[in-house]
């Protein structure tokens, strides 16, 4: 086994993903989603285009032959030629395939000149994993050269180059790859933890089998690996185990919080019970009345792609919708759909994005709307306050959790948000958005009614 580029990507995310990658049979992996297919297609078109305007070469060897695509990576490197592109780097149980290298002046072992590293990401901005994987690769290519290179780079969706000093790096990778030979020499050295990005990755079916076999405590919302190990310490190895805690004597033994703990016990009876357990709630606004607004996205273009509107947010409520043609209707059209609300009724949304996208639309807005400013004080998140009406019986994400674990409802019964732009892409892709927003926008109403409203009746 050698460690990869891809290893040290995806340790920074979940170091147990890295075990099963080195260890566990590939069959044991879920299928690709058609979704995550689409996705990925977008990637290799756009690093395709990339290496086509570039016209760097690619060496020509067998599949899976690395000593052989190495030996002709390096042959390339000391022609001079101007650029490489999926060029194979050997090392001591290291093996890396960045997709360029990029020819620089400056001596080196191979003449008057070296290389440089860099990656094509579709992502907008740079993400630490992805520096790291491209730091891994540059200490490859410094062994190769006998130089090591001052900076690596991303090229990134917009065609903007980004790079940075490797220098930076070089504690934590140092810190990375010795993670990643603890956990070739010893499969045990981790374990599953149940996190935002399971959703996401291949073996997450595995894992949830065992974590749901073993009571495993990070199926509880709120916790974390820190507190798991925590607890785990002083005794409390399942779900089961914490609903029998008593608080004050925990909270001596593990100096942790006890207010914390009390949560986190809740959380375990919300388990058991299978159902949200009501918090008591200072009064607030009714909400009943208000309006609820959704959107549909598509993160790789950066483009909104639908907004709904159901008002009031209830059972009886009316649907408005509509689909910007351009990115440059996007703010016309979020402004005509809420001009069909009654004026300075609050605007329920759920997350962060829609007032974030919302702030930066009128701001780059060259003629400022009528009215549009004063719009911002009407957005109220109604996620925000999901999380403080109930204890669920499970750790929430997201929108698709609320709605699972509050309403026992299927989020995805007209399809997975993050296919929005799969489907616009199609040409009935207008009438799957508008099911969509209206499928959210119900769910958003319960969730208001259900859980929001009912926790205050309650207490």
């Amino acid at each position: 086994m050698r460690i990869t580029g891809t290893h040290v990507y995806t340790l920074l995310r979940c170091p147990h993903a890295t075990a099963l990658d080195l260890h566990e049979d590939r069959a044991k992996r879920r299928p690709v989603t058609e979704v995550e297919e689409f996705v990925r297609q977008r990637g290799r078109t756009w690093e395709a285009e990339v290496v086509e305007a570039l016209g760097y070469v690619e060496p020509d060897y067998p599949r899976g032959a690395w000593d052989e695509g190495a030996s002709r990576t390096a042959a390339l490197l000391r022609d001079g030629v101007v650029g490489v592109s999926q060029g194979v780097l050997l090392g001591e149980r290291r093996l890396g395939i960045p997709d360029l290298l990029r020819r620089e002046d400056g001596e080196s072992a191979f003449g008057a000149f070296h290389y440089v590293v860099g990656d094509i990401k579709s992502s907008g901005r740079p993400r630490s994993d992805q520096l790291l994987q491209v730091a891994f690769y540059s200490r490859l290519l410094a062994a190769l050269q006998q130089r090591a290179p001052e900076y690596g780079y991303l090229i990134l969706k917009d065609g903007s180059e980004h790079r940075f000093a490797l220098a930076e790096f070089d504690a934590v990778l140092e810190e990375v790859e010795e993670r990643v030979v603890e956990l070739m020499e010893d499969r045990s050295a981790s374990a599953p933890f149940f996190g935002s990005g399971c959703a996401k990755c291949h073996w997450s079916e595995l894992c949830r089998t065992e974590l749901e076999a073993g009571d495993d405590l990070s199926l509880l919302q709120g916790m974390t690996r820190g507190l798991r190990t925590m607890l785990q310490r002083a005794g409390f190895d399942t779900c089961a185990a914490l609903r029998t805690m008593v608080v004050e004597r925990a909270a001596r033994h593990t100096h942790l919080e006890p207010t914390l703990l009390r949560r986190l016990k809740q959380a375990a009876e919300a388990r058991a019970a299978g159902r949200p357990l009501p918090q008591r709630r200072s009064v607030q606004l009714d909400l009943r009345g208000a309006a609820v607004v959704h959107h549909l996205y598509d993160p790789f273009r950066e483009r909104m792609l639908y907004f709904g509107a159901r008002y009031p947010a209830g059972d009886e409520g009316a649907f408005f919708g509509v689909r910007p043609a351009t990115a440059r209707d996007e703010l016309r059209c979020f402004l005509q759909l809420v001009g069909e609300l009654p004026p300075r009724v609050p605007l329920l949304h759920y997350g962060e994005a829609l007032p974030r996208w919302f702030a930066e639309a009128v701001r780059d807005e060259h003629a400022v709307p009528a009215g549009a400013p004063a719009l911002e004080a009407r957005f109220v998140d109604l996620g925000r306050r999901l999380r403080g009406a109930a204890v669920y019986p499970g750790p929430v994400f997201g929108l698709g959790d609320h709605v699972r674990y509050a309403l026992d409802a299927d989020p995805e019964r007209a399809g997975a948000g993050d296919a929005a732009a799969m489907w616009a892409e199609r040409p009935d892709g207008g009438h799957w958005l508008e099911a969509k927003c209206r499928a959210d926008l119900e769910d958003l109403g319960r969730l208001l009614l259900e859980v929001c409203a009912a926790a205050e009746v309650a207490h």
